[in-house]
């Protein structure tokens, strides 16, 4: 099987010659060149460069195109973002943009094919569709309403506005809303489909009531509905954290792809999103994944593999890989799923050990 058609027939909740493998690698990749994420997420050909250098040392199912995932946006839309051109830490957002009302009319929805580092994350999408669509899905990196209103408000601030002021809260993620669409519509013009990231909307940052009455509806009457009509086949909304008290109204949204992160409930979001037809990434611990060693990642992934490799619809990856994760790390997780493709794993006798 190709990649594109191992995990079409995973997102078809059919049986693969093996579950995908899809690491979450985002500023790693950029040690994978020897730059750092200031410099990757800034120069197309870099990024363009360290995806390539992604694909030939993990063989991951799918690409993500991204890497400072929630700056992209915020920044076209005017939010000054420090770069760490002498070390390799991770850009981030310098100061919020909105206090008010006034301060959201002031701004427009920013046009992807010019605003700030938009087009250079498109042409590496483009450029890498056309070498590797054929046999791949590859994502195009977009941040939800939730987090995107967050960096624009502050995040301990918009956590604030959605209890004192609802009704300001949601034209803030209104406005977001259509930002993820007109930058995933752009994506899906290049042929990559859009992963809509919110993680920010996890239940020890959000309350289930404001998921519930906010953030759903955005998705579920807008977001998902725009893109599927805009060709969008394969849409996953990635929320971290220990999701398990927001399962339905996540799977509610329309999303056709969902995360268990490793502190859910696994079984249950597996019971759940069967019931649901819809497909189900699952992650080894990211802290894990980073500081090792290696064979408590092998037992982790071998735990999950035991549950879940017959569950119709499962892929299986890890949380975020650090910058200096050793590249053992996350190959420990492709041998576990290959091994048991194999089926030359003793799932008693491996976790016996």
């Amino acid at each position: 099987m190709t990649k594109r058609e191992r995990v079409e027939t995973v997102y078809r909740l059919q049986k693969a010659d093996r579950i995908p493998f899809v690491p979450a690698i985002y500023e790693h990749k950029a040690a994978l060149i020897g730059k750092s994420p200031s410099e990757v997420c800034r120069h197309a050909e870099y990024l363009y460069q360290a995806l390539r250098r992604e694909l030939e040392t993990y063989d991951p199912d799918m690409l993500v195109i991204g890497i400072d995932v929630y700056n992209v946006e915020a920044e076209a839309l005017g939010c000054r973002v420090v770069y760490f051109d002498d070390s390799n830490d991770v850009p981030a957002i310098v100061e919020p943009i909105i206090d008010s009302p006034s301060g959201l009319k002031k701004l427009g929805v920013p046009d992807p094919e010019s605003a700030a580092r938009m087009p250079a994350y498109l042409e590496v999408a483009a450029r890498l569709n056309k070498e590797l669509g054929r046999d791949m899905i590859l994502r195009g990196a977009v941040t939800g309403p939730y987090s995107m209103a967050a960096e624009l408000i502050g995040a301990e601030k918009f956590v604030l506005l959605t209890v004192d002021d609802p009704d300001f809260a949601r034209q803030v993620m209104e406005f977001c809303a259509q930002v993820t669409v007109a930058f995933s519509k752009a994506f899906l013009a290049r042929g990559v489909e859009p992963i809509l990231f919110d993680s920010r909307a996890t239940p020890t940052l959000a309350s289930p009531r404001v998921v519930k009455q906010l953030l759903v509806p955005i998705y579920r009457d807008y977001i998902l509905p725009e893109l599927k009509a805009a060709g969008g086949r394969y849409l996953p909304l990635i929320i971290g954290g220990n999701t398990t008290s927001i399962i339905d109204d996540l799977i509610a949204t329309g999303a056709t792809q969902f995360l268990s992160d490793r502190p859910a409930n696994l079984r249950k979001w597996c019971e759940k999103a069967l019931a649901a037809r819809v497909p189900l990434r699952a992650n080894v611990d990211a802290v894990l994944v980073n500081r090792g060693p290696i064979s408590a990642i092998r037992r982790q992934a071998m735990e999950i593999l035991k549950d879940c490799h017959d569950h119709p619809g499962f892929l299986l990856g890890c949380g975020i890989v650090g910058y200096d994760c050793p590249k053992e790390h996350p190959l420990a997780i492709k041998q576990a799923i290959e091994e048991v493709a194999a089926g030359v794993v003793d799932f008693e006798k491996e976790l016996a050990e």
